[in-house]
């Protein structure tokens, strides 16, 4: 049966306005799972949630007692000095209401430059899923990631929007400025279409590990970016169209209640 995820995966992500890749969706998807699987427990946190489109994804990954914190400075836009986004806030809550009406939801309404590590610890405890994608500047890139790092679980990880981005060379700039600190104890570990993720260094290893098993398919090879080995997953877009027209073609024919059944069954094996 189709978990409320699942199904806000397959039908709600395009009905939410904003920006955020379906195979970067997937992916996210199999961080939390990793994590549950590693018991990690945590908030799940977004600076610059905009409509909520990935927060609810974040929303819908939290378990039993875990709370989901939203930053943006929405309305006061004489804050969002880049003009990177407008998010509006009866919108963002009309749509966490709509697809996880459940959740416990905590939103923190000023700039993240204006937010201090104990107001994140006093909303929702240490953070083990953190998405960046606030301001652009190269300030605000910087504080982010500090901010986030000051509040990490041992095994978090921190998705960072844009680094890619040639209309926001503020976030890559600022995310080096970073990285080249002696002090920073984030690094990267993976790249999906628009996404860098950040872990401690002591975990890089184990999530590439994990990440490798569970998206093989669209792996598509290691680099080296800023000192770190990074695995680069679904950015070449055959690879993700092709295997979406196939799955696509499989549903669509005689073949479809075998497949099926073949499928759980992988995941019953798998499961054991």
């Amino acid at each position: 049966m189709a978990t409320p995820r699942d199904r806000y995966l397959r039908h709600g992500l395009r009905h939410v306005h904003g920006w955020l890749d379906t195979y970067s969706a997937a992916f996210i998807r199999s961080v939390t799972e990793v994590q549950a699987q590693a018991g990690e427990t945590g908030g799940l946190a977004e600076i610059g949630v905009h409509h909520g489109k990935l927060f609810i994804l974040l929303a819908l990954s939290a378990r039993p007692g875990e709370v989901g914190l939203a930053i943006d400075v929405f309305g006061d836009q004489h804050l969002n000095t880049d003009q990177s986004g407008h998010g509006d806030r009866a919108v963002f809550e009309q749509n966490v209401r709509k697809w996880v009406p459940d959740a416990d939801v905590k939103i923190v309404q000023k700039s993240s430059l204006e937010v201090t590590p104990a107001d994140i610890l006093a909303a929702c405890g240490p953070v083990r899923l953190a998405s960046i994608d606030g301001g652009h500047t190269e300030e605000c890139a910087r504080n982010d990631l500090r901010l986030m790092e000051a509040v990490l679980t041992l095994r978090g990880v921190v998705v960072l929007d844009d680094y890619f981005n040639q209309s926001w060379p503020g976030v890559s700039s600022g995310t080096n400025q970073y990285l080249l600190d002696p002090a920073a104890r984030l690094r990267p570990f993976a790249i999906s279409p628009n996404k860098l993720y950040l872990a401690f260094d002591e975990v890089t290893a184990f999530y590439r590990s994990e990440m490798r098993e569970r998206n093989a398919y669209y792996y598509e090879k290691t680099a080296r970016f800023m000192n770190s080995d990074v695995d680069v997953y679904g950015t070449h877009e055959f690879t993700f169209t092709f295997k979406r027209w196939l799955i696509d073609a499989v549903k669509r024919s005689p073949l479809a209640p075998y497949a099926r059944a073949l499928y759980a069954h992988i995941r019953r094996q798998g499961a054991r």
